[in-house]
Order: C-alpha cells, then structure tokens, then sequence
C-alpha cells in the first residue's frame, strides 16, 4: 500500500480537481487501441485521458497511458496498491470539483459509455504511476552531503566570506614593524608591539583594499599576510572561512533534489521496462 511518508513526498494525493463537463459527443464504443504485455489499452482510457492530461493528441496520450501501464505492472509486481479510501477519496474530490454528486458525475460518466468503475481504474493506475512507484524507488536514491553542497552553490545561495585581523599601520612606521618582525611573527605579539589594535573583519570578494585583497584570498587559514598602499602598511591574519547560506532549509532542499533524483530514476526505469516489454499500438 502506498505510505503515508509518500503523501508528503509527492505533494500529496493526486487528485484531479480539473475534470470538465463531458462532451465527446459520440457514444463509446470501448475497442483496445493498444497493449503493453498483453493487457489491453481501451478507448475509454484514450477519453479519460483526454479529460486528466489536457490535451487532444491522441498519439500522445496512448503513449503515456503505455508509461502508466508499464509503471503499474512493475509497481504491482511488487505488491503494492492503492488504499480503497484514498480512490474513494479522489472520486469525491472530483465531483466536488465540478460542483457534483458522486450519483450525478456517474450519470455523466454513463452518458458518455464510461462508468464510475472505469474512472476508479484510470484513478489508481495514476496514483501509482504518479506516486506509488516512488515506494519503491527510494530505496535505490540518496541525497548525500555532496549533493546538497553542490545544489546550494547551483543556486547562488552561498556567499564566501573570510573572517580577517588586521593591523593598519602608519607607513612612516615601516622601519619599525620592519624590526618587529625580525623578532617576532605572533600576530597577537605583533600588534602589541606595534601599539595598534587589530581590526576584525568578515569580508567577501571585492571589500577590501586592492593590494591587502589578493594578498587575503590566496592566504590559508591561519596565515599572515602583508599589503600596502600609498599611506598605510597592512598586517592581516587569516582567521576562518566562512559560507553564508541565505536560501531553503536543507530538508527542503533535501526533499526537492530527491524528487528529481526520483524522477530521473523513474525516467531511466520506463525507458528499460520499454526495451523488455512487447507494446502494441493498434491506433
């Protein structure tokens, strides 16, 4: 049965609040357009899926009712099933929809040649290909630190920032930093020394004077670097580097690269049931 974590996984039941007045405006003759293993593809499925995939290509719609089908068997196979109270559930939702009662959308679905019983089918074979295949395909996807690294920086949300001690020095005080640093190259020590009081900061590319910013930013943690410009000398001690994340919370981040994972996974899967599967189109 189709869990409840998968509800949350996959945004929820599907269920199509879109359905619209039906209007084929010819009684249904229910032949078999095509079949995927043996089991057949009807012409009510076609006008169903006509309604729920909004769209009027039929080639289109026989071909992912082959994806739905292919999906259902190999979900099926593994024992899985929608629970009776989530189609009840989506049937209700439908007429709801469309300001029915459950009595007035099956006396649509009669005048058309379609029954309640059809749409209960084509609503659970959607449901799985829609989320009960998501049961199972999860145990095969991880979402690992990497990949949550590497979204984050996909998106721009990080922003590099090196956290900085620095000592501004008069440049007439050259010569005696000079002497200082023959004795010395403590940083702490070094300020003491010099009378000046670091100045800390936490910068990103591009904040600091031209010499003293490329002296920072090829520095490693814990190294001391020096700059200068046409007034001052600069001491610099390369505390930390720090990343600044500013988008969505890791779990939701989490939850949106393994939806997609699920989705390329599911992709790859239909692709391979088609290679083993005998499909017929009869049109």
């Amino acid at each position: 049965m189709v869990g409840k974590d998968l509800k949350k996984l996959s945004g929820g039941v599907l269920l199509f609040t879109a359905l619209v007045v039906f209007s084929f405006g010819q009684t249904l003759i229910d032949r078999v357009v095509a079949s995927v293993n043996s089991e057949p593809i009807l012409e009510s499925d076609v006008k169903l899926g006509i309604l729920f995939y909004n769209s009027k290509d039929r080639n289109q719609i026989i071909s992912r009712l082959v994806d739905v089908w292919l999906i259902n068997q190999y979900v099926q196979g593994k024992g899985l099933s929608v629970p009776e109270e989530i189609l009840d559930q989506a049937l209700l939702n439908i007429a709801q929809a469309n300001n029915l009662k459950l009595e007035d959308l099956q006396r649509e679905l009669q005048s058309e040649g379609l029954t309640l019983k059809d749409l209960r089918e084509f609503l659970k074979k959607e449901i799985i290909f829609n989320q009960g295949i998501y049961a199972i395909l999860v145990g095969d996807v991880n979402v690992s630190s990497v990949d949550l690294e590497l979204e984050k920086y996909r998106r721009g949300d990080v922003r590099i920032k090196r956290v900085v001690d620095v000592l501004v020095v008069d440049k007439k005080e050259g010569p005696k930093l000079l002497q200082i640093l023959e004795k010395t190259k403590d940083f702490e020590e070094i300020a003491k020394l010099l009378g000046v009081s670091p100045e800390r900061l936490s910068v990103e590319r591009g904040a600091l004077v031209e010499g003293l910013e490329k002296e920072v930013w090829r520095a490693k943690v814990g190294d001391i670097v020096f700059a200068e410009d046409s007034n001052n000398l600069y001491v610099a001690k390369v505390l930390e580097v720090r990343e600044e994340y500013s988008g969505k919370s890791l779990e939701e981040l989490r939850e949106e690269i393994l939806v997609r994972k699920l989705e390329e996974r599911k992709k790859e899967l239909i692709e391979n049931l088609r290679k083993r599967s005998f499909i017929r189109i009869f049109g």
